[in-house]
């Protein structure tokens, strides 16, 4: 994009400096240095007039040149974008349907807000006997990046849950963990960046009211009487390999009728707001959740979205955003 703005100010400034010399060729108009002097023969005109001719020809090849530039970069740039549109279809496909969530969930709402065309937050199902799992997941970075993991989690979760069927939390991520780190070769070197995942899980049992849960980093939010817990995950990275600590905490929980359950990724909660230019925070948040918690949750969602364009106002979204909520 830079690129483009400049060859776009290249050819302003090429076509301002060659109107100005064919201006002053039509005129006769000669340098003020010149003009102050007494006489002027025919010599000299000429000399100046071809040396003019001459800026005007170099000027004109720059201007040409800047031109088939900026066609090419603009051509490259609809390119990588229609790829980035493709590679969008692809992800959307991926993601699960929501006809999934309303056949085990009467009352939800997934706020799935990308940053870019793509997104490194994804979110993720399955039914598997009386356990729905269901994850809300944040992938390193955003974009074409954050998207490659993305996918990557998907079909490693449903390997992992539906071809294996491995069911409690802990075990899920634990399995996850290995083979990011396996597929991607993360070394075991610190302070080496490594590709990971944040990530929030949970196996909901409704013919039992229970819930189990694990997370990376990400914590799970209940609220019960409009009281929120919160129970947090792991300070563990999915796809990173951890020498003491190898296995996740699980976490058993009984759920009750009329709790609020919600999974999020960080985008919400770390957005820059246009009064104060901070971050909207974790405290901000739960107490909005509380808030409004005596709505339904599709009208959760639509309060979220219109108190994060509040918040916004024309800041830039900074991150990909996904926040889950479920009424047991």
């Amino acid at each position: 994009m830079k690129r483009v703005e400049k060859s776009g100010e290249l050819i302003e400034k090429a076509k301002e400096t060659f109107y100005t010399i064919n201006n002053n060729i039509n005129t006769h108009e000669l340098p003020a240095g010149k003009r102050a002097e007494t006489t002027w023969n025919t010599e000299d005109i000429k000399m100046l007039k071809e040396e003019i001719f001459s800026q005007k020809e170099i000027i004109e090849t720059q201007l040409e040149v800047a031109l088939i530039q900026k066609d090419e970069i603009s051509e490259k740039k609809k390119e990588i974008t229609d790829s980035i549109r493709y590679a969008r279809r692809i992800q959307s496909a991926l993601l699960p349907k929501e006809d999934l969530f309303k056949k085990i969930f009467t009352d939800y709402f997934i706020f799935y807000k990308p940053k870019d065309i793509v997104s490194g937050d994804f979110y993720w199902i399955s039914v598997k006997g009386n356990k729905t799992i269901v994850a809300a997941t944040d992938c390193t970075g955003h974009g074409v990046p954050g998207a490659f993991m993305s996918i990557m989690g998907m079909v490693f979760l449903n390997e992992i849950v539906n071809n294996q069927g491995i069911l409690q939390p802990n075990k899920i991520l634990d399995n996850l963990n290995r083979r990011i780190i396996s597929s991607l070769g993360q070394n075991r070197k610190k302070g080496e960046t490594s590709d990971r995942m944040d990530i929030a899980l949970v196996s909901i049992d409704l013919g039992n009211y229970s819930l189990q849960y694990a997370g990376a980093f990400n914590s799970l939010f209940i609220i019960r009487n409009n009281c929120l817990h919160e129970i947090k995950g792991d300070r563990m990275l999915i796809g990173v390999f951890n020498r003491k600590k190898k296995s996740f905490t699980n976490h058993e929980i009984e759920i009750k009728t009329n709790d609020s359950i919600y999974l999020f990724s960080d985008g919400y909660i770390d957005q820059f707001g246009w009064r104060s230019d901070k971050k909207f925070n974790m405290n901000n948040f739960r107490e909005f959740l509380l808030s409004i918690q005596n709505v339904p949750m599709k009208a959760q969602k639509l309060l979220l979205e219109n108190n994060l364009i509040n918040w916004m106002g024309d800041m830039d979204q900074i991150d990909d955003i996904l926040v889950i909520g479920i009424k047991i």
